[in-house]
């Protein structure tokens, strides 16, 4: 389930945004949970609904630590190391 919620972007801000704010502000959200470890790999693919490893490259693109520990581990072998 979605809940918008309205936030405001300073104008001095918004030419980082692309053509689609919206969509980069989901992706910068992402990126900074995913950093802070409040969510895994694979929730962070499923939350933008992109393949996992199409997720993998995005972090790597965006010079994003890839974090494998337990958790991400267990991911893999619960999906079967699956090309999503």
């Amino acid at each position: 389930m979605t809940k918008p919620i309205k936030v405001e972007i300073p104008p001095e801000l918004l030419q980082y945004l692309d053509d689609e704010p919206e969509k980069k502000v989901k992706l910068l959200l992402v990126f900074e949970l995913y950093r802070e470890k409040k969510i895994t790999l694979r929730q962070a693919a499923d939350i933008l609904k992109i393949p996992y490893r199409e997720m993998e490259n995005i972090l790597e693109k965006n010079e994003i630590y890839l974090a494998f520990g337990k958790i991400e581990f267990d991911e893999e072998i619960h999906y079967g190391f699956s090309s999503n």
